[in-house]
């Protein structure tokens, strides 16, 4: 058993942590997706239904396609182009794939844009946290919402009057 730990103890390292994944390897991950979305798109043009998921859209004369929520560009801020084809879609998807994996500055932008989305995150946790209702700016509040019903008819919301009857009682 000695022997063993003598042999082994000197390449000791610490486990990686499950999941973890380099940020070049979540965005290609990304990719992947979209090209995913892309082929259920073309077996069913139709029936798909997935477009809030996609980085492509249907625009007047083909498609627009996006470098997605990143909100990275892809250099000499290319972020969005409008293409023809589907063909031309995966042809972006594929060069964006290798540009990622290959372009440096284009690595450290996506790095920076994850940090920055972190950060975000965690300002976003720790105001939840640290801040009560009364810190709260009235900006934050979410706007009201008119429930409608399916044949059009607008329904009071938690059962309150309508403003115009309010203001006449």
């Amino acid at each position: 058993m000695t022997d063993f730990l003598q042999k082994w103890s000197s390449k000791k390292a610490d486990k990686p942590k499950a999941g973890a994944k380099t940020v070049i390897d979540t965005f290609r991950a990304r990719i992947a997706e979209q090209k995913a979305y892309l082929e259920e798109y073309e077996r069913d043009v139709d029936g798909f239904s997935k477009w809030r998921s996609t980085w492509f859209q249907r625009v007047p004369g083909g498609f627009g396609v996006t470098v997605g929520r990143d909100s990275v560009n892809a250099g000499k801020g290319l972020s969005y182009v409008v293409v023809e084809t589907l063909k031309d879609v995966a042809e972006f998807l594929d060069d964006l794939a290798h540009h990622a994996q290959n372009d440096t500055g284009f690595q450290h932008a996506l790095e920076s844009n994850r940090q920055r989305r972190a950060a975000l995150l965690n300002a976003g946790k720790t105001g939840a946290v640290a801040g009560s209702k009364a810190a709260k700016p009235a900006a934050a509040k979410a706007p009201r919402v008119k429930v409608v019903a399916a044949e059009g008819d607008e329904k009071p919301k938690r059962g309150r009057k309508p403003k115009a009857e309010a203001t006449t009682n």
